[in-house]
């Protein structure tokens, strides 16, 4: 059983001791993130957080003098006229108070909803930015998923703290103003008794931040693994194997190794929480015992020593309120931080370049490679050919022999290493990709299945025409799709398990649907990887034939194992370790007598002994 990967010792995380510039920069551009999510309900919720900050001391101030008030009438020396008006007075402080705190609150989640929708969109702006190759690196998809889950709460965090710092200070310059009154050690020593607590509490958030961040890929890993055990697709084949207790201890090793961490913080936490409270409260003693004897001697008021009584909880709130906005400004800036790492990650900018008009004639590869971002080995090295119009193109080889990435780069997913890719003889690169695959049209072999209408399935290949029921009618003609006419609602019932109502269906008909979503699109170019790979003989046959009539007057691509379907081209390709091992048309390499030749043989003797259903010999005429 594979255990999660050992963790370090806590310790620094890389970026946690970024310079003081760059913590500024983060800062700010948080800020101005928030201010252009709403600038109005931004204004809002500091105005009425900084008025608000004054009430606990004008509070305090007339609750005195309401308490010396009493205490003087008790000797006939204060009329009730006069008490009234200072009940009044602090009555309507607190109706002051409670409607800043409205409009503060219903400000705070209105900014919220904006700021979270404004960074959304900019994530999902930059994943849609981002290259084919960033998808499929572990790193990038980390980012990915550390941005989206900051979304939620840190920038606003980032906002609301700093604006709360401001209020805090307003708040213990007023209270402390007047507890300094009662004497020259009292407010120190409050002040004292309020940094223990907060001390330990940012300590341990930092370490709370090491700890989630370290566990990211693990995490992934677990949660994978969870979905393993609940997904409708491999649910027939876990029970088939009766792997679930392999999954699920692969599982819970995962937990047990993130349970070992928590509980280590939550011990070292509790025991320094416990130390803290204990100083504070002998600090607390301390001050109350200075108070105490200036009361004995008569040298305080009732009044002076409520305010020292309620002014302990105001300064300590206060003060903890300050230093841990100060600690929780900065914990949320390193979760900002992810959140920056991924919005700066290099982008594509597919609409860069000169636009493609018209069709595409002719493709030609030379001397192509290309090599993964840092990576040392090439999954292509010098590939060179040439398909035209009219022409169908099969490329075949084993597993990983370079087939998908001569797709994607002829698709403009990615873009060379080494050498060029011609279209009419211009070079592709001049071009901007989005244009260029306008005039392409693909079914990959992990083609989509959406979440969605049929009519949607099919019609999202160009979406500009969503409304074209007559172009998704024949696309879905000539797919042979016409299995979608008994679906409930037609070509508007929703498809999948994803959503209540929905329809599920077989593999062979979402391939069916993908290849009308290749048909919709009227392309020059048609790229076909395993067109028939989930599909029955009949349904093969059928698809064969439409691919046949389809590709008339286009360039043609095909990527399949199923010599059935390769020989229609008239170009064949064997790639083997990302190099051409042999070119030519079937005949040709037949008589070559090499690996497409061995290959074949291999697949016709499966065949002829009813090993395998992929008949080499194909039912059509071949196509010369």
């Amino acid at each position: 059983m594979t255990a999660p990967a050992s963790r370090p010792p806590l310790s620094p995380a890389g970026g946690e001791r970024a310079p003081l510039a760059l913590r500024s920069a983060d800062l700010l551009r948080t800020l101005r993130l928030v201010w252009q999510a709403s600038p109005r309900h931004s204004l809002t919720y500091a105005l009425t957080t900084l008025l608000g900050s004054a009430l606990p001391a004008a509070n305090l101030y007339v609750g005195k003098l309401l308490l010396d008030g009493v205490a003087r009438a008790a000797a006939a020396g204060v009329s009730y006229a006069a008490l009234l008006s200072l009940l009044g007075v602090q009555v309507a402080l607190v109706v002051a108070g409670s409607l800043m705190s409205t409009v503060q609150n219903a400000s705070q989640q209105l900014l919220g909803d904006s700021l979270q929708h404004a960074v959304s969109r900019r994530i999902l702006d930059k994943a849609s930015g981002l290259s084919v190759e960033a998808f499929e690196n572990a790193e990038t998809y980390d980012k990915l998923q550390q941005a989206y889950r900051e979304v939620g709460s840190r920038p606003l965090g980032v906002a609301t703290q700093l604006v709360g710092l401001a209020g805090a200070a307003v708040t213990l310059v007023s209270v402390g103003a007047l507890m300094a009154q009662l004497g020259a050690w009292v407010l120190p020593l409050v002040l004292l008794a309020s940094l223990p607590g907060v001390w330990v509490s940012n300590k341990f958030g930092v370490e709370n931040y090491r700890m989630l961040r370290w566990q990211t890929h693990d995490a992934r890993v677990q949660n994978y693994l969870g979905g393993l055990l609940t997904s409708d697709q491999l649910v027939k084949e876990v029970r088939l194997f009766g792997f679930e207790p392999y999954l699920l201890g692969r599982w819970r090793e995962y937990y047990l190794g993130f349970r070992r961490q928590l509980e280590d913080i939550i011990r070292r936490r509790s025991a320094w929480g416990f130390g803290a409270s204990l100083l504070s409260a002998l600090l607390i003693g301390l001050a109350s015992a200075l108070i105490l004897r200036r009361a004995a001697a008569g040298e305080i008021t009732v009044g002076d020593f409520g305010i020292f009584v309620l002014g302990i909880a105001q300064v300590q709130g206060t003060v903890a309120g300050l230093l841990n906005g100060v600690s929780g400004i900065y914990q949320n800036l390193l979760y900002m931080r992810n959140l920056f790492d991924f919005l700066e990650l290099p982008g594509r900018d597919l609409d860069a370049g000169e636009e493609w008009r018209g069709s595409i004639e002719s493709i030609e590869f030379q001397a192509v490679g290309f090599r993964y971002p840092l990576t040392e080995r090439d999954v292509l090295r010098g590939v060179s050919f040439t398909v035209r119009r009219g022409e169908a193109l099969a490329l075949v080889g084993e597993n990983g022999a370079g087939k998908t990435t001569v797709v994607k780069l002829l698709t403009r997913l990615f873009e060379p290493t080494s050498g060029r890719i011609l279209l009419n003889g211009q070079d592709a690169a001049r071009f901007s990709p989005r244009s260029v695959q306008r005039e392409m049209s693909i079914i990959f072999q992990d083609f989509g299945q959406y979440q969605m209408s049929a009519r949607e399935n099919v019609a999202i290949a160009e979406v500009g025409r969503l409304g074209d029921a007559a172009g998704v009618g024949r696309a879905v003609e000539q797919a042979g799709a016409a299995y979608v006419d008994d679906l409930p609602q037609g070509l508007d019932t929703p498809l999948g398990r994803l959503f209540q109502g929905g329809r599920q269906l077989s593999g062979g008909q979402w391939q069916r649907l993908a290849l009308a979503r290749l048909y919709f699109r009227d392309a020059s170019v048609l790229v076909f990887d395993e067109p028939t790979a989930a599909l029955d003989a009949r349904a093969e046959f059928e698809t064969v034939a439409a691919l046949r009539e389809q590709a008339a007057g286009r360039i043609t691509l095909l990527i399949s194992h199923r010599f059935s379907t390769v020989r229609l081209a008239e170009q064949i390709i064997l790639l083997d370790g990302g190099v051409v091992r042999e070119a030519g048309s079937h005949p040709d390499l037949i008589a070559l007598g090499g690996q497409y030749a061995a290959l074949y043989a291999l697949q016709a003797r499966g065949y002829a002994s009813g090993e395998t259903a992929d008949a080499p010999a194909d039912p059509l005429p071949q196509t010369r």
